[in-house]
């Protein structure tokens, strides 16, 4: 990966980091995330973590979805957090991939089964099911 990648991706990550403390802070949630930069000297690092969630951003010139080695990042640097990958393409908008469970969390926990949305759509499903992300950590779901 050459310089140039590294810093399109830190730069992306760092502007995911700010959308999310913003959201933080609007829902009175005391957290404040930051880069993990750790993730550049051990495998298996999660780019972001927040309560409950592990980030992982990808940013690349061209393409139309994610690619499913990303999905297999994220979900092996999850643990048992939601797994979370937000990627952008060139001149195209944020998108949010993450398991059906973290929107309706009636579901079983099942990594293979995802739904694509925007950030604001990620941040209304998180507002939404906060109180239950807390639930499901408190009894081991």
């Amino acid at each position: 990966m050459g310089a140039d990648s590294r810093r399109k991706g830190a730069t992306f990550e760092r502007s995911v980091v700010t959308q999310i403390n913003e959201w933080l802070e609007s829902q009175d949630i005391n957290f404040n995330c930051k880069r993990n930069l750790d993730q550049y000297q051990q495998k298996d690092l999660a780019d972001i973590d927040i309560p409950y969630h592990a980030v992982e951003c990808k940013h690349y010139a061209d393409g139309w979805t994610y690619k499913p080695e990303w999905l297999d990042q994220v979900c092996e640097s999850a643990g048992d957090k939601i797994p979370v990958l937000i990627y952008k393409y060139n001149r195209k908008p944020v998108q949010v991939c993450l398991p059906f469970y973290a929107v309706n969390t009636e579901w079983p926990a099942d990594n293979r089964f995802n739904c694509i949305m925007t950030m604001e759509q990620w941040f209304e499903v998180m507002a939404r099911n906060w109180p239950k992300y807390e639930r499901m950590v408190s009894s081991g779901t």
